[in-house]
């Protein structure tokens, strides 16, 4: 008896294809229902990846009797494909029921683009050959720029899924486009790589393609930019790995791994750097996003080491790695847009300089951004530590290549900028006093919302706690990719060397026991204001938030490069004066047909 997960997926996809498709023309008091039978598609789209992927069901594919000519449309469930799955449905199962359940000022456009870049994002995954995943891409990409604000951030963001999917159907075409003849034939593989860099590198917003990363951020409704970072990032890594470790043969050169690692080093400091230092939540929290983009980019790069030398130990580390990144992405990446969207309209503003005392007015919210940036963060007992974890061993077990130790320090600073954007964020918005009538006033996200943030939260924080799990569902992808998996390196309760919860425990244990000295200690005057409110006084009744001057806005965590704006400024003025949206797709599609020409010779 065949497997029928794959067939009910497909009929998940189906359904959802259908959905998006009616949801633009049905009532409007009929979305929220119809928003609810989208989430509870995809909620079961995750059980049942999640049941395959438990039960070890063997990889099964399904073809259909319409596409191209010579060229039937392929779908197939592997290890890999199941993986990543279950991120992005549980990305999409969010951000459509928040969507369905807080009210959205356009529920017919963002139900119809969400659902469909669900439908769209699973198409590609479930993608047996390049034309199959270039039309679930397309899919997926469109939804997110249908579901945007008017504006050039939004064709930016559609130029780059359309660069996207021209780079994956020429690495396809180069091989005979069905994954088994990409096996049977990886003659190109340099090309393949080229363009794996050019349209997957891009769309996970890789330097120096991270340019319109932000922006997207920026301009997206909060629901499409928690599908943008919680399930588009995601499937660029995907394509990534699908490429250059699974179709791409055993035994890749040495030098692939340097541009890989250059790009992902640079993209970690940039993204940890604007994540400290811009000057909304928003772009802070795009800025995060780079950096887990630029962290697995490192990830890939030293799997590709580890090919390149035979090194099984430092491959699966790497890979490994890359996949925890991938699932703490598409969690608290999901997470933290969403809790950004609640601020903004909650609090009405997404400035941090209006911002302050949001714990006080929007709990809930505070708890959500307080987990997602919990696990982009490298504190221990963290989502983020783990995955640093797991590339600092693969760097350990690496061969002594000059430029490895750079790579390190990059890790390192990365993770410093990533725990000061944590404290900036926290510090300011949500712990630091109000600094006006509409933050102290600030309204909490609806509360048939509020259980499924909460939701979000947990799964965050159980990623942390229990990363060995995590990789448990991710060792099948690792064995179709290498052949072995992390054997005895993991398990349940936590990585070899790294006892999650044994420090859990005894922190805790600390934390009680410092707290139980100081009440029985006791005598302390009453606080005659909050824990939280710098220690000052009760403000008068002619500065009632507070002294302006006493209030930091975050601005003095991280010193302005002198360099970063002017060359921003040359960027700008370049992009206002050329056309580059459609001269960068024309040159990728001579460079497609000069490659395709030559694979033909």
């Amino acid at each position: 008896m065949s497997d029928p997960v794959l067939p009910l997926l497909v009929g998940i996809l189906a359904a959802l294809m259908t959905l998006g498709a009616v949801a633009r023309f049905v009532a409007r008091g009929s979305c929220q229902a119809m928003g609810f039978a989208g989430a509870g598609l995809g909620g079961l789209g995750f059980l049942l990846t999640l049941l395959s992927l438990l039960l070890g069901h063997e990889p099964d594919s399904l073809q259909f009797p319409f596409g191209l000519p010579g060229l039937p449309l392929r779908l197939t469930l592997d290890p890999l494909a199941a993986f990543f799955l279950l991120p992005a449905f549980l990305a999409g199962t969010a951000g459509i029921a928040f969507a369905a359940e807080t009210g959205d000022t356009a529920p017919k456009s963002s139900l119809a683009g969400l659902t469909l870049c669900l439908a769209g994002v699973t198409l590609a995954m479930l993608a047996a050959d390049g034309v199959t995943l270039v039309l679930g891409l397309s899919l997926a990409g469109g939804a997110v720029w249908a579901s945007g604000e008017p504006g050039r951030p939004r064709a930016l963001q559609l130029g780059v899924a359309g660069l996207a999917g021209i780079a994956v159907l020429g690495a396809a075409g180069l091989s005979g486009f069905t994954y088994e003849a990409m096996r049977v034939q990886p003659a190109p593989a340099t090309a393949v790589y080229v363009l794996a860099l050019i349209g997957p590198g891009a769309l996970a917003g890789l330097v120096p393609f991270h340019l319109w990363l932000i922006p997207a951020h920026r301009e997206a409704p909060s629901r499409a930019a928690a599908l943008l970072s919680g399930a588009l990032q995601p499937l660029a890594l995907y394509l990534l790995l699908r490429l250059l470790l699974d179709l791409c043969g055993s035994a890749p050169p040495l030098w692939w791994s340097v541009p890989l690692l250059v790009m992902g080093s640079v993209t970690a400091l940039t993204g940890g750097w604007r994540a400290a230092s811009e000057a909304e939540v928003d772009s802070c929290l795009a800025g995060l996003t780079e950096r887990q983009s630029g962290l697995a980019a490192i990830g890939i790069g030293l799997a590709l080491i580890g090919r390149a030398t035979d090194l099984p130990n430092l491959t699966t580390l790497a890979e490994a790695a890359v996949l925890l990144l991938a699932l703490s992405q598409a969690v608290c990446g999901t997470l933290a847009q969403l809790a950004a969207g609640a601020v903004r309209a909650g609090a009405g503003s997404r400035q941090l300089v209006l911002l302050g005392g949001l714990i006080h007015s929007m709990p809930v919210v505070a708890a959500g951004m307080g987990a997602a940036l919990y696990g982009f963060s490298v504190l221990p007992a963290g989502a983020g530590f783990a995955a640093l974890w797991l590339l600092f061993q693969a760097l350990l077990a690496a061969p002594r290549f000059p430029g490895l130790a750079l790579v390190a320090a990059a890790l390192a600073l990365s993770g410093a900028l990533s725990g000061a954007a944590l404290v900036r964020l926290l510090g300011v918005a949500f712990l630091g006093r109000p600094r006006g009538p509409r933050s102290a006033a600030a309204i909490d996200i609806a509360k048939p919302a509020r259980p499924g943030m909460l939701v979000l939260a947990g799964i965050a924080l159980l990623i942390g706690l229990f990363p060995g799990a995590a990789l448990l569902l991710a060792d099948p992808a690792i064995r179709q990719m290498e052949g072995a998996g992390l054997e005895d390196r993991v398990s349940i309760l936590g990585l070899s060397g790294y006892p999650v919860l044994p420090l859990v425990l005894l922190g805790v244990a600390t934390c009680g026991a410092v707290l139980w000295l100081l009440r029985r200690q006791g005598g302390a005057p009453p606080r005659l204001s909050p824990a939280w409110n710098d220690g000052f006084a009760p403000p008068p009744a002619w500065l009632p938030f507070g002294d302006p001057l006493t209030q930091s806005a975050g601005a003095g965590f991280v010193p302005v490069l002198p360099r970063l704006p002017r060359l921003g400024r040359r960027w700008r003025g370049w992009r206002r004066r050329v056309a580059a949206l459609p001269v960068l797709l024309t040159a990728m599609a001579a460079l497609l047909a000069a490659l395709l020409w030559a694979g033909a010779a």
